[in-house]
Formats: structure tokens, sequence, C-alpha cells
């Protein structure tokens, strides 16, 4: 019998990863040069095309500049606070630059957040954009037992015009092109809980989990040495993009540097790859080093990932060739 989700609100896609940054053009011209992502609409964001703002539950001005990037099945986004009070702003303050959000479309984004209160997680910024009568309108929600903000979405329309990043015609001379982000990564703690809680509060599920050690993982490096550690993995499909939680067992790890580091929360996006070894060349001629990488699966299949903190893109990227896991999942539920 199949289960279903008690969840009242359901996430049925991810439709937005976002980064705040300090410095939008350089960033967005980063991403064109380097991994071909673009070309990226921005927008200033502020009164009139932005209205009813709120923040923390009380009304307030603000100006940011976004940008967008349609990658694969989901867009890419760059956020810069510029003025007034916000998360981004606060989220520079207390993290650095870095993603810092999702989000996923909504038919009424209003009654969302009220089922979204209602079970004890609160806004932290709202607004509504564009014509009104296209009832454009966003809520970012602070869901602990997630470990992620979630921000549930509706639009028709943004409703002004946009500066392109680069002009129009150009062509990126980027030596990798990434053609869709496959997965979004959050580092956790307590794998089980967490997904038991993306089931019950967002019905994002069903999870299959996997102990990710040898000898399903072999040929592991950590910072360029060779070493040994195990994590737990759990996958779930959201839409045309995979989410995965990490929970660090034993060993060194970049998840564990993360947590030591950063708390519980996003971590890294992959994207596929042909060739991990000749992707993995490239990054690092153009001065990327890899964090870590592996094999996993049966040889023949030739599964493989490796982990680049490219700094120019305020992310962990990870180029990843896959065509089976190699082992049998625990599901949760």
């Amino acid at each position: 019998m199949e289960n279903v989700s008690p969840a009242k609100v359901k996430c049925k896609g991810i439709n937005q990863i976002a980064i705040v940054v300090e410095n939008l053009e350089l960033v967005a011209e980063n991403y064109w040069n380097i991994m071909g992502i673009g070309p990226w609409a921005v927008f200033n964001w502020e009164a009139p095309l932005v209205y009813d703002r709120k923040y923390r539950g009380e009304r307030a001005w603000a100006r940011e500049k976004i940008a967008l990037a349609q990658v694969g099945g989901v867009q890419l986004e760059l956020v810069q606070p510029v003025d007034g009070p916000s998360i981004y702003g606060d989220w520079l303050r207390e993290k650095g630059e870095g993603l810092h959000h999702m989000n996923f479309l909504v038919d009424d984004v209003d009654e969302t957040v009220k089922v979204l209160e209602s079970e004890g997680f609160p806004s932290i910024q709202s607004g509504r954009f564009g014509p009104v009568e296209m009832k454009g309108s966003y809520n970012y929600i602070q869901i602990d037992p997630l470990h992620t903000i979630w921000e549930p979405v509706h639009y028709e329309e943004i409703g002004a015009e946009p500066t392109m990043i680069p002009a129009a015609g150009k062509e990126s001379a980027a030596k990798i092109k990434c053609r869709g982000i496959n997965q979004i990564a959050i580092v956790v703690k307590d794998l089980d809980t967490v997904a038991k809680n993306y089931w019950n509060i967002l019905g994002i599920g069903p999870w299959a989990v996997f102990n990710w050690e040898a000898p399903l993982v072999y040929e592991r490096k950590y910072h360029g040495e060779t070493v040994w550690a195990r994590e737990k993995i759990a996958l779930a499909q959201v839409g045309d993009v995979q989410l995965e939680l990490v929970q660090p067992v034993e060993g060194p790890s970049i998840y564990g540097d993360w947590i030591k580091e950063h708390g519980e929360g996003l971590h890294h996006m992959n994207f596929l790859v042909d060739d991990v070894d000749k992707t993995a060349e490239i990054l690092e001629k153009e001065g990327f080093k890899s964090l870590q990488c592996g094999k996993f699966g049966p040889k023949e299949k030739r599964g493989a990932y490796n982990y680049f903190d490219i700094k120019a893109l305020r992310a962990i990227w990870e180029p990843v060739y896959y065509e089976e896991v190699g082992a049998e999942p625990v599901m949760i539920p």
C-alpha cells in the first residue's frame, strides 16, 4: 500500500534556489564565464514593483537587486541587499555569502502561509510584486525542523523589464557548461528525523536512504589525501530536482566540517557530466581545488563525484556521473 503524506502543504517541485551575494553583477558574470550559466535577468527589487512588504511581521521599506537564470528545470537566483532591513542582509552579517533558500510555487501564498504558521513556522519576510491583478506574492518561512528557509511563491509575470548580463547575443567562453541543476543538498545531524519532517511538513518523499561507505564508495579523497569515512545519505525527487540529505557519521569530510563551521543547512548543488575526472581537471587548471571526491557503485558504471568550493560563485558545486547507485535503499517512510 502506497504511503500518503499527512502534510497539509505539499511541495510538488523546487522552483528556485537562491544565493545571497554582496556584488550581484560580479557573481552573475562569474557564473557566465566559469559554468556558462546565464544570461541573467537583473531587476531592482524595490517599490513600486515590490509592495506590502513585511520584515519579521512589521511593515518595512527595503530594496535589493535580484538576478534570475534558468538552469535546466530549476531557476537560480542571486540576491544582493541594498538598503533597509531584510533577511538577506541578516544572512550576510551572520553567515556570509552563500546558499540561502529554496522556493516552490503555490496557487495562494496567503493560504499556504496561514497553514504553516498554524503549525508553528513563522513568516520572516514577505511582500507582493508586479501588477496587482497578477497576484504576485512571496513569503519566507523559517522551518527549523527542515534546516532550510522555504519560500512559497505565486507569480504569472514579474512586471518589469530586466537588464541582462551579459548583453544579448554574447556566447559564454566557459570550458564547462552546466545545463541543469540535478541536486540540492542539505547537511544534517539526524537524517532519519529530518527526512520524516520533510514528509510530514511539505510532503517531500519518500526518501531512499543509503549507508555511504565502503565498499559501495571507494577511492575516496579529502583535500587531496586518501581517507576512510562514512555517511548516511537520503534522496527524494522533487519535481525536476533531487533533494539530498547528508549526515556525516565517521571520518573526515566536508559535511562534518560544514556542520562545525556553519551548522546544519544548505550545502551544495550538483550537475551531471559525462566524465567527472575530465571536468575536475579543467576546474583545477582554472584554479579551483577539489575538496572531496570518490567513486561509487559497480566499477563498470563509472559512478564518480567531486566537490569544488568555487569562491567566485559563492557555492560548492559537485560534478557527478552515475547510472545507478549500486545498492538497495531503506525507505522513509
